[in-house]
């Protein structure tokens, strides 16, 4: 942090009633979006007088996107905490370069098949961020925000008594389905199964298979982090890993309600509609040229977010073939060898101003995997869509641009074809009704009645007033145990005074029957 920021920084601190000191843990795998949004509320915070800690891997900074997005803002603008991690050998990454691992992710399918693969990483860079307890303990902090997945915020909360925020970027398609709770999974979605609101049989059945295998799955991941916990010797503290969603006082979610489906939430699960998006900035002369050469065709925008930049020979053929067959000019974020085919009308870069070309009238569509900011930048700019999901929650939020909100058509990696893709591109570029809805949802996305940003502060700050929210979050919905939860105990009941009633009936009806024939009989007789 240098000497004006600093400056700054102290001001506000004297000029606010009490300048806190929260510490902010992203998931750290690399720069990606869930990162990138953890800085964007450290940076409004920031900006709301606090003082702000970032616990950050030690070779984030040495990540070749984080260094052009970035620079290296975490250092200048926040205090730092490093926890150390291996260097990242790029010959075998987990990114698009490893088609073998892309290839195993997106054959899984499900998205807790996917969550399973990284179950490992989650237990050792839990075990890593434990390394820096002493100066975690040191610092006091008031507050903390974590995202969910960065597991040590649980044990760092319960351990040291500071107030716990969850940071959730896949919306209310939680991990940990404690903390936004499945209500009826008649019609609220299991995880990252791309399924809407109104299933079929079938659909039913595979939500609720998705929503036992993710609860087991997280039950075995916790299982183990609790042992990696108590060895290292911090007992019963360690429980909180897995009750966290008991004990957490607000759960941030990015969700909005012209995108995503109607659905109940406790009070503490609080909606902050796409918070990181940023204004746009007017384009460098080099983009501004390239939209006037565009002419009245104008231009299609391509991104496949930080993880597919670079893509395997056959993919990114099939992508230039298809883009080269469009009278637009192509812009693409994109990191590697020339695709075969790529057209004279397709600019490659590894770095695009994906907001601000996205804002531009010229803009006529929008290729993306359908990440969770990508997904917003579509319905923030009014964007038509195509989209191309590859794995995790892209399935989910293409659903919701192509069929929530009729945005746009999802196309199937697994079948993709570039006479398929380019076909995909003109229709929805032609028929004009694909960009009316994306205009109707961005109207409703835009009439909010509080900006997302500011949602962020007071809420932070909300927390730190009360020292915790536990009056948010509903006891007996954690406490009750599955027969109370599901009413089963009251069916019992009602089961088994049916039963003595009925036989109660029975015996009287056979006893008055017998009663009447004796009598009958006696007259006889």
């Amino acid at each position: 942090m240098n000497f004006i920021q600093f400056s700054i920084l102290l001001v506000l601190c004297f000029t606010t009633i009490r300048c806190s000191k929260i510490l902010i843990m992203p998931m750290d795998f690399g720069y990606n979006s869930r990162l990138m949004n953890m800085l964007k509320i450290g940076n409004e915070l920031l900006g709301a007088g606090h003082q702000i800690t970032v616990l950050v891997s030690d070779n984030i900074e040495e990540d070749a996107l984080y260094k052009m997005v970035e620079r290296d803002s975490i250092r200048t603008s926040f205090e730092v905490i490093r926890y150390p991690m291996p260097p990242v050998d790029q010959t075998n990454d987990e990114n698009s370069l490893n088609q073998d691992w892309i290839n195993s992710m997106i054959e899984a399918g499900s998205g807790v098949e996917n969550l399973k693969q990284f179950m490992d990483i989650f237990c050792f860079t839990f075990s890593q961020s434990l390394k820096v307890w002493d100066q975690i303990a040191n610092e006091n902090f008031d507050l903390i925000i974590a995202d969910e997945g960065m597991h040590s915020a649980r044990l760092i909360s319960a351990s040291l008594d500071i107030p716990l925020i969850i940071y959730s970027n896949w919306g209310p398609m939680t991990a940990d389905i404690g903390y936004v709770q499945r209500f009826n999974l008649a019609y609220v979605p299991a995880f990252l199964n791309a399924l809407t609101d109104t299933m079929s049989f079938t659909e039913r059945v595979s939500n609720i298979w998705e929503y036992v295998h993710l609860r087991v799955t997280m039950s075995d991941l916790f299982e183990k982090m609790i042992a990696i916990c108590k060895e290292s010797g911090h007992g019963d503290a360690c429980d909180n890993i897995r009750d966290s969603p008991k004990t957490v006082s607000l759960v941030f979610i990015n969700r909005n309600d012209a995108l995503h489906y109607p659905a109940p939430f406790m009070p503490h699960v609080i909606s902050l509609e796409g918070f990181f998006m940023d204004k746009p900035k007017p384009l460098s002369q080099h983009y501004a040229d390239i939209i006037k050469q565009a002419g009245d065709n104008g231009i299609i925008v391509v991104s496949f977010g930080s993880m597919f930049r670079r893509l395997w020979p056959e993919l990114r053929s099939i992508f230039a073939k298809a883009f080269a067959a469009m009278p637009q000019t192509v812009i693409w974020s994109y990191e590697g060898p020339r695709p075969e085919g790529l057209g004279n009308n397709t600019i490659v870069n590894k770095w695009i101003p994906q907001q601000d070309l996205m804002s531009h009238p010229a803009t006529k569509l929008f290729v993306t995997q359908c990440g969770a900011a990508s997904s917003f930048q579509a319905l923030n700019n009014a964007l038509p869509t195509i989209g191309i999901p590859f794995f995790w929650d892209q399935f989910y939020n293409c659903r919701l641009l192509s069929d929530r909100i009729k945005s746009g058509k999802t196309i199937s990696l697994k079948k993709i074809t570039s006479e398929e893709l380019q076909r995909a591109m003109e229709e929805v570029i032609k028929d004009e009704t694909y960009k009316e809805n994306a205009n109707k949802a961005a109207a409703i996305y835009h009439d909010q009645p509080i900006p997302p940003r500011d949602k962020v502060v007071y809420w932070a700050e909300y927390v730190i007033r009360h020292k915790g929210a536990p009056h948010l979050r509903s006891q007996a919905a954690n406490e009750l145990n599955f027969f109370q939860y599901f009413l089963l105990d009251i069916v019992a009941l009602v089961c088994v005074v049916c039963i003595i009633v009925g036989i109660s009936v029975t015996v009287l009806i056979k006893k008055t029957i017998g009663f009447f024939r004796n009598i009958r009989k006696n007259k006889i007789d």
